[in-house]
């Protein structure tokens, strides 16, 4: 029995299907925690989360996309019934306009009316912002983005942490306060922080922190952690590759 954790799907279906294949998952065996973002920006989300909430040994945490879409599935609905009663506030087209969200509204809006419910059930039903495990006497806090700066204290509880915080950080590589909890984080692809960690997961503060977004989406990889030993697997990005400042991507 092992357990994997993923981050930063972002639609991109085939990618994840493949990296099941590379680490032979077994559903009835194994447990995956996808930790945030699995919609927006790329082409499958919707077919991913439907996907992903057929298997009861996948786990999600949200991320700042999976918050967004959670937030409006209800009015994404009612637009079906009818398409006058959207409300275009400023978060709304933030998300739909700058931030991807545009495909998965489509996408979601296409469904049967039944499996919009149900989906927005699963949301509802899953709205998780972290989560801590043991694993072979290892402790580990897993969370989309992490702690700001104003959270980064010794004996901070998560519990304590407000949900904006979890899934908006904008963290460093080592901005891990516990000092034996290893923490695993996604939100930023780790080639934003150097050339070094193209594609890659980075480490931080004596393997303590994992960054695992590796940029699935915007033409890296995608890449899997296995908590049991540590082990990392990597899929190559069908999509096209594109040189993205942090400003870029790192929403308002």
């Amino acid at each position: 029995m092992s357990t994997y954790v993923i981050s930063d799907l972002h639609g991109c279906k085939e990618e994840f299907d493949k990296m099941l294949s590379v680490i032979e998952y077994r559903k009835d065996y194994d447990t995956l925690w996808i930790i945030g973002d699995i919609c927006d920006r790329g082409n499958e989300s919707i077919a991913l989360m439907q996907e992903i909430m057929k298997d009861p040994s996948m786990h999600i945490i949200y991320g700042n996309h999976d918050l967004w879409f959670q937030r409006y599935a209800q009015e994404l609905i009612d637009t079906k019934h009818d398409n006058n009663s959207v409300d275009m506030t400023d978060d709304l087209m933030c998300w739909l306009h700058y931030n991807g969200g545009y495909k998965t509204a489509d996408q979601f809006m296409d469904l049967s009316f039944p499996e919009c419910y149900d989906m927005k059930l699963y949301l509802d039903s899953n709205r998780i912002f972290y989560k801590e495990l043991t694993i072979r006497e290892r402790k580990f806090i897993l969370v989309h983005a992490g702690l700001a700066d104003e959270y980064l204290r010794a004996n901070i509880r998560m519990s304590e942490v407000p949900e904006q915080v979890l899934v908006w950080s904008h963290i460093g590589r080592d901005d891990n306060p516990f000092d034996d909890i290893t923490m695993i984080v996604g939100h930023i692809p780790t080639f934003l922080y150097g050339d070094s960690w193209e594609g890659k997961i980075l480490h931080g503060r004596n393997d303590t922190l994992y960054h695992i977004d590796c940029g699935c989406v915007y033409g890296r990889t995608l890449g899997c952690l296995r908590l049991d030993d540590m082990k990392e697997f990597y899929v190559k990005s069908n999509y096209p590759y594109l040189k993205c400042s942090k400003d870029q991507i790192c929403e308002n």
